[in-house]
Parts: C-alpha cells; structure tokens; sequence
C-alpha cells in the first residue's frame, strides 16, 4: 500500500506527459496560424486584382467617356465623340481580346502589392452576354506549395486561392432600347389577356385603401 500510495502520489514526469500531449496541437495551430497569414493577404490582392481588371475592361467596353489605357492602368476622360466604343459592334465580338486584358491588368495590379507572390498565377476573363446588360467576368487563382507539411492529418500539399469579380458594361442606348422593349411586351400581354382592366381594379382598390386609412 505503502508503495503504491508514493507511485500515485510520484509527479516525476508529468511535465514529459504534458509536453507529448500539448505539443502536436501548439504545432498545428502554429501552422494555422502561417497557412492564414499567407492565405488572407493573398486573397485580398487577387480580389482587388480582379475587381480592377473587370471595372477596366467593362468601361472600356462602354459607351461613357471615361477610358481606360491599357498601357499606363490609368483611367481618362475621352473628349472626341469619334473615338469612343461603338456597343453594337462589340455585340458581335464576344469575348474577343478580353482574356489577354485579364492577365496583364491582373498581373500588374497584384504585383503592385506586398504579399507572397510564390506560386503559379492562372486568369481567365470573359463576357456574359444578357438580354439587359452584359456582365465582364474575371477571376484569378494563384497555386502554391504549403510551407508547412500536414499531410499526416490529410491537408493538401497543393493550395489554390481563386478570386472572382464581375463588372458590367455600361451601355446606355441598349438599356433604352431594352426598356422599350419590356414596355411593349407588357402592353401586348395586357390587351391579349385583358388584364389592364385587372390593373385598373387594383389600382382603384389601393386608392379606397389610401383613403380610409388617411395615407
């Protein structure tokens, strides 16, 4: 009895014990910790990247008089009518010449700012055509090697960080012709179905309402 009450009461390696337990875990949160600083800095510069590049490309693409120079990533005010976009010739091309803006503003946006550009950097840019509006889309991924190796716990050695942005053209005379359009649709569905009477009725219940209710 005598021996076994001093084997429990014996603190004599407790401290090893301890370490052996707390130490796998202060490592993986250490490498927490690092995988985060490289992931949030990274993935702010390809957000802010993209975001440029897009807003770029669509207001080139527009039919305002701010530009865009390809050459100096500045934007200007063009003051010859001759000179600016014409839209309906860019119906037709697609997204023709946008994946090349992509990756250079991209490039040149994200090497401007001071995280890890460790890696391989990828960019694809296109157009998405819609009835009201076309929309420019451009995202970015940047793979690059873990520094720290969590392969015994099944973490990728492989990290890809992908941004997306999207900007849209602005294109003043489509927006109106488009408009006209829905107008004119829904004047023809009205008469085909009689439902300008419906909206009539409607509109004479909400001024009985506004009445009573004093609004």
């Amino acid at each position: 009895m005598k021996n076994r009450r001093r084997l429990i009461d014996d603190i004599n390696g407790d401290a090893v014990v301890e370490a052996a337990i707390l130490f796998p875990i202060m490592i993986m949160i250490f490498a927490a910790l690092v995988l985060l600083a490289l992931y949030l800095p990274t993935r702010a510069a390809l957000q802010r990247a993209t975001q440029y590049a897009a807003t770029a490309i669509a207001t080139e693409r527009s039919d305002t008089w701010l530009r865009y120079d390809d050459g100096s990533m500045f934007y200007y005010w063009e003051y010859d009518k001759k000179a600016l976009t014409n839209v309906y010739v860019s119906l037709f091309s697609g997204s023709a010449g946008i994946q090349d803006s992509a990756e250079r503003i991209v490039a040149e946006i994200e090497g401007r700012g001071i995280s890890s550009k460790a890696g391989v950097l990828s960019v694809s840019g296109y157009i998405d055509n819609k009835i009201i509006y076309k929309e420019v889309i451009v995202s970015a991924t940047r793979k690059f090697t873990s520094p720290v190796k969590l392969g015994f716990i099944g973490f990728p050695e492989d990290i890809s960080i992908t941004a997306t942005s999207t900007a849209v053209v602005q294109n003043g005379d489509e927006f109106i012709r488009n408009m006209d359009l829905a107008v004119d649709f829904v004047k023809f569905i009205s008469k085909k179905f009689g439902l300008d009477d419906l909206a009539d009725s409607i509109s004479s219940f909400g001024e009985k309402v506004s009445s009573i209710m004093g609004w």
